[in-house]
């Protein structure tokens, strides 16, 4: 046997084997990782002013079309002509759209303190395949509290503020009995 028949027999040994893998099935296409992903976090926002609520997901690139609804999914809108810096689809991985009370349907609204908003989201993988997400946004407004602050002396700092004076008056008034002795403020 000559180089040239090995050669040959090699050759004819791999295609046997090529075709020996190949069968008659149909081919399937299996995907990594998942085609309808949007992920929002937090998905649950509290916020003290619906002038700007900002909501960022993480999604998969191969999202083509992105929609919101602020009306519990009556009426479906792009993102980008809510908020014109938002995209209307998945950017690098990232999704962003600024929520505010100040554009329309929210705008019309009387929205109260503890009042919970839903916004959905539709999100487009393939042709006619949506699959939904949600987000709600409470809303839960600062108040103010009225604190009396004691001052015992002329100037005391802490806490972040300065306070100089006295802002309300205090008797001083020493306990005793016991064997210990308690030095303090009583207030009436």
């Amino acid at each position: 046997m000559n180089t040239r028949d090995v050669s040959k027999i090699a050759i004819l040994g791999m295609i046997v084997m090529i075709l020996s893998a190949c069968s008659d099935t149909s081919p399937e296409v299996s995907v990594l990782r998942s085609m309808e992903s949007l992920e929002f976090n937090p998905n649950h926002v509290v916020t003290s002013s619906l002038t700007s609520v900002p909501l960022q997901a993480t999604c998969a690139n191969f999202i083509g079309k992105i929609e919101m609804s602020l009306d519990g999914g009556a009426t479906w809108i792009t993102p980008t002509s809510y908020d014109g810096t938002a995209a209307s689809a998945c950017v690098n991985g990232k999704f962003t759209v600024s929520l505010s009370n100040l554009k329309a349907p929210w705008s019309s609204l009387a929205i109260a303190a503890g009042q919970t908003l839903k916004v959905k989201f539709r999100a487009q993988p393939r042709p006619n395949n949506f699959f939904y997400k949600e987000v709600t946004v409470l809303y839960s407004p600062s108040s103010t509290r009225s604190q009396e602050v004691l001052i015992g002396s002329a100037e005391q700092a802490g806490g972040g503020y300065r306070v100089k004076s006295r802002l309300r008056h205090q008797q001083q008034h020493v306990a005793a009995g016991g064997n210990f002795k308690i030095k303090g403020r009583i207030t009436e």
